[in-house]
């Protein structure tokens, strides 16, 4: 039984460019565009997790319009995608979540072994190439057996908050330029959609 991978992207507690801590606003690229990558990638659920009620409508509004019969007859591979799309109002209804699905198939499921990306070296990160290995190798933690889900979060703005971290078993090392390219840079502005697709390929790509 293989492990189930979620993806959750937070829209708080997210910082701006000042250092305050904020709710972001959901964008309809982010919603397409990241169902698109875990649809390839074979994400079972993808949350957007957002505390704000319009926001909620919003995210309903977007996905139940993909839902519909003309949607799935003129875009299938569309609606396919965002079919994995789930909304949450916190991180931790996300996570029950994901975890009450895995138990669906498997009930002796552990919860979610929570990673997340960012674009500062934090410390204690794993490589993709470490993740992936841990994967396939079935040791995310020392109660896995190969079947424990995986989470893995996404912040928008200018990255999710310090007060987010406690809920965090292992951060990722920043998404870099290699020293292959002439014009490698120290720049890492990527947007959360790019930083995603790269991300998911990098941990399940042939």
């Amino acid at each position: 039984m293989k492990r189930k991978i979620f993806v959750a992207l937070l829209h708080a507690p997210i910082v701006n460019r000042h250092g305050k801590e904020v709710v972001t606003a959901v964008t309809n690229l982010d919603i397409h565009d990241i169902a698109r990558s875990c649809k390839t990638y074979g994400i079972a659920r993808y949350f957007i997790v957002n505390p704000e009620e319009e926001q909620e409508r919003l995210v309903h509004a977007i996905v139940g319009h993909w839902h519909g019969e003309v949607s799935k007859v003129h875009h299938p591979s569309r609606a396919q995608a965002l079919e994995l799309v789930q909304y949450a109002r916190t991180f931790r209804e996300a996570f029950n979540e994901a975890g009450r699905f895995s138990r669906l198939e498997n009930p002796q499921a552990l919860n979610p072994f929570v990673v997340m990306p960012d674009a500062k070296p934090l410390e204690g990160a794993w490589s993709y190439a470490e993740l992936r290995r841990q994967c396939v190798e079935g040791r995310l933690s020392e109660a896995d057996d190969g079947t424990q889900p995986l989470m893995i979060v996404f912040g928008t703005g200018w990255g999710i908050s310090p007060a987010f971290y406690p809920e965090v078993h292992r951060f990722l090392k920043p998404l870099r330029a290699s020293a292959v390219t002439s014009n490698a840079t120290r720049y890492n502005h990527l947007s959360v959609r790019a930083a995603a697709a790269i991300v998911l390929d990098r941990l399940f790509g042939e």
